[in-house]
Parts: C-alpha cells; structure tokens; sequence
C-alpha cells in the first residue's frame, strides 16, 4: 500500500511493543513528513481510558485493515 491512499474512517493497525492496536484515520494532514510523507491523524479504538488517545502518526508506518466506504 502506498501512503497516499489513506483517508479519514480507513481502520488501521500498527505495532506498539508487543501489542498490535487498532484505530482509526480520523484526519489527513497532508504530506507534511520527511521526504513529502502522508501525515494522519489517528484514533486508538480498544482502550480503557476516559480520554480517546488521538494522535498523528506517518501513513507508511500503519497497516490498512479496512477502507473506508467511498
């Protein structure tokens, strides 16, 4: 998959220590990164906290689970 074909409600994963998490594009920031990289903004869905974790994060370093409806 190449950066640039993700968009706000695409499902993602992404490694976190030993854990896999699952999120969501909530926003795409452009090719704000190093070298014109896709920068996202993210949504961590499986927590526990009072607060949804929300950060942005280089498209190239997340896997695309499920794209979201056109």
């Amino acid at each position: 998959m190449t950066a640039h074909d993700l968009r706000p409600g695409d499902l993602v994963t992404f490694p976190f220590g030993a854990m896999t998490i699952h999120a969501r594009v909530i926003e795409d920031r452009g090719h704000l990164g190093i070298g014109g990289r896709q920068i996202v903004r993210i949504e961590v869905i499986e927590q526990d906290a009072d607060e949804p974790w929300r950060f942005e994060m280089p498209a190239e370093e997340v896997v695309l689970e499920h794209a979201a409806a056109k």
